[in-house]
């Protein structure tokens, strides 16, 4: 019978949560699945804990430490299934998620399917991550779609939540960049793919389970600043190789996204965020971004983040930075 989804999980120095992770998927009311978990060279018993899971459709793969982005594109490289759906391993996925998704891309012969999403945190509170929408979407014009569904992040930037068609990636030729040089090889990914899907699925129902821990990107001077470098390059790259219609939609999500992360930084790092803020390449997202079509809520604070005097736009960077995160 052929393997109707392979599930991918990088694993690194994850001994306290990956058993979890994999019991919850290979619990999955689809049973004919694969799950390969691409060992990030852990140096810790994570590796332990995988080979004392006894179930035939565990694949485990091993190499040296390269990143996330590469241990996904090696999980790939060996999937047999008709589709392919990625879990971090520090989360988990209801026992329904795989099944639910699968028919919902086989009854429309979707590219993607994408269902919502659990935060969940540490006092085990539960909140819905994103918007509600039941939709299959036929992608007519590429920055229109970009425009309405990844820029008001009902496409959301998370590849955890997507079930993708296996053929679809290869005959696109998508694989994730380089973890170590983005930070965001989920973002990257999702932006490439607005360039080849026709054919889009969403679910409202939340069958994804996002753990939510304490970061260290943000903890010192030096990780804040390498990752406010790491999103600019990000959003650079890519709009050096987008097609024009795809440049204006993205340019609100790069203004949106960037602010965030000065925000954060200008805490510890205020001329590191000082640089970007005064950068040619966040203005140009800036006015870019203005002339979408948007809220009057969201002009005035484009347009405050252009205008007002340095240190008023440091503060409402770090303002909404803030209310991002409450």
């Amino acid at each position: 019978m052929e393997t109707a989804v392979s599930v991918i999980i990088p694993v690194y120095n994850c001994e306290k949560t990956v058993g979890r992770c994999i019991n919850s998927v290979l619990n999955q009311t689809l049973a004919n699945i694969e799950v390969i978990a691409v060992n990030d060279g852990s140096d810790d018993s994570t590796l332990k804990v995988l080979k004392g899971i006894n179930d035939d459709r565990l694949k485990i793969i091993s190499h040296l430490n390269y990143g996330q982005g590469y241990a996904r594109n090696n999980g790939m490289s060996v999937a047999n299934g008709k589709y392919i759906a990625f879990v971090d391993a520090d989360d988990t996925i209801e026992e329904c998620m795989l099944e639910k998704m699968y028919e919902k891309a086989e009854t429309e012969n979707a590219d993607m399917v994408q269902c919502n999403l659990y935060d969940i945190y540490p006092d085990r509170t539960r909140k819905i991550q994103l918007k509600p929408l039941d939709k299959t979407v036929i992608v007519e014009d590429k920055g229109e779609y970009a425009d309405k569904y990844f820029s008001t992040c009902y496409h959301s930037y998370e590849i955890c939540n997507k079930l993708i068609r296996r053929s679809f990636l290869e005959e696109n030729n998508l694989k994730f960049c380089d973890t170590k040089k983005y930070f965001s090889e989920d973002l990257m990914f999702n932006l490439k793919m607005l360039s080849c899907l026709k054919k889009v699925c969403f679910i409202s129902e939340p069958y994804y389970n996002y753990y939510q821990y304490e970061t260290s990107h943000f903890h010192n001077v030096s990780n804040g600043e390498r990752r406010l470098a790491a999103i600019c390059d990000l959003f650079i790259d890519y709009m050096a190789e987008a097609e024009p219609e795809m440049k204006k939609a993205v340019s609100f999500t790069a203004s949106m996204i960037v602010t965030y992360n000065i925000g954060r930084c200008a805490k510890l790092s205020y001329e590191s965020a000082y640089r970007v803020m005064t950068s040619h390449v966040y203005r140009k997202y800036l006015k870019s971004a203005l002339t979408r079509k948007c809220s009057i809520k969201h002009k005035a604070f484009f347009l405050a983040l252009l205008i007002f005097p340095l240190r008023w736009r440091m503060k409402v960077a770090s303002l909404y930075a803030w209310r991002w995160e409450v």
